[in-house]
């Protein structure tokens, strides 16, 4: 039987999915098939400089961060404030670790940033 007549004895949905089947050149990826995940790349890491560790650069950018988000939800906002927490107490380390600020400093800024209203 030939790949035509075979089309021709199916029905309905079948015959359509032979058909695509039939005539998909070798190694190409047919319906319901994925590709592979994008290969990973490394995360980029941002060394802090003297301006970016300014103390007050610091606290204006964490106010500003969340600007986008004010119309979310409280729940979405506790989220994200983690986050930045995070983000913020990492960068404060790198700060640290560069002698760029002194430890006593970027804690007390911490602790001034965590107080801070949640909302922005």
């Amino acid at each position: 039987m030939t790949r035509l007549a075979l089309i021709q004895a199916l029905s309905g949905g079948l015959a359509g999915t032979m058909l695509v089947c039939l005539t998909m050149p070798d190694g190409s990826t047919g319906p319901g098939r994925q590709q592979p995940p994008p290969p990973t790349s490394p995360p980029t890491r941002y060394d802090p400089d003297l301006t970016t560790c300014k103390p007050a650069r610091i606290r204006r950018a964490f106010r500003q961060q969340l600007q986008s988000y004010a119309d979310q939800s409280d729940a979405v906002i506790s989220q994200l404030r983690v986050l930045q927490l995070e983000l913020t107490r990492n960068s404060l380390r790198r700060c640290v670790a560069r002698d760029l600020l002194t430890r006593p400093q970027a804690d007390q800024l911490f602790e001034e940033l965590s107080s801070s209203p949640t909302r922005p």
